[in-house]
């Protein structure tokens, strides 16, 4: 009971390159790219990467559209059992910086427009209905000059591993509950077939 009341961090970072690492007071337990990347990127350029490997290389190459993408799959996740399970989350820290580009200096400006109309009121909803945020940097800014938009972001987020089991218990129970409805309902409508 001790262990699973203890913390668990994650710490998300994407600089060119994402970063993850996941402790228990301070001792890291995991870490993502680990020791043997170079051996995982000669097996992924040949079959379709998943996991972390596909958000690494969808952010690497999709970069602002990627993470739009993300923050909306995220916000829409706000019903049922995917809501209860993030809202056994807490954010500790979120930073985002995007750099947005186009094809010239007014494309710029409305491919920014349409990201801030996006990502703003998404990361709202997130943090209002699903998410406790304690700190939140989100900026977005256009650049003129450029040719490819950029992402930065750092996420520091712990949850209580108890609070993750009971969540998953529970998510356990309602499945077999609906399970044990959907079978009465189809035994009911089976015998009254065979009465009529």
């Amino acid at each position: 009971l001790v262990v699973l009341l203890v913390p668990v961090y994650a710490n998300v970072t994407f600089h060119e390159e994402l970063r993850v690492i996941v402790y228990v007071l301070g001792v890291p337990i995991f870490r993502y790219p680990g020791a043997d990347k170079a051996e995982k990127e000669s097996t992924e350029t040949q079959t379709e990467p998943q996991g972390l490997s596909g958000l690494a290389l969808r952010l690497k190459t999709d970069g602002v559209a990627a993470t739009v993408s993300l923050v909306k799959k995220t916000a829409a996740l706000a019903v049922g059992a995917a809501r209860r399970a993030l809202a056994a989350l807490t954010v500790d820290k979120l930073r985002l910086q995007l750099v947005v580009t186009g094809e010239d200096a007014a494309q710029a400006a409305e491919n920014t427009g349409r990201v801030c109309a996006v990502l703003y009121p998404a990361i709202t909803a997130i943090q209002q209905t699903v998410l406790r945020i304690r700190q939140r940097s989100v900026t977005v800014t256009p650049d003129f000059l450029g040719t490819k938009g950029r992402v930065e972001a750092e996420v520091i987020v712990h949850a209580i591993p108890l609070r993750l089991l009971i969540i998953f218990l529970w998510i356990v129970y309602q499945n077999k509950r609906n399970k044990e409805v959907s079978q009465h309902g189809k035994q009911g409508t089976e015998s009254h077939g065979a009465f009529n």
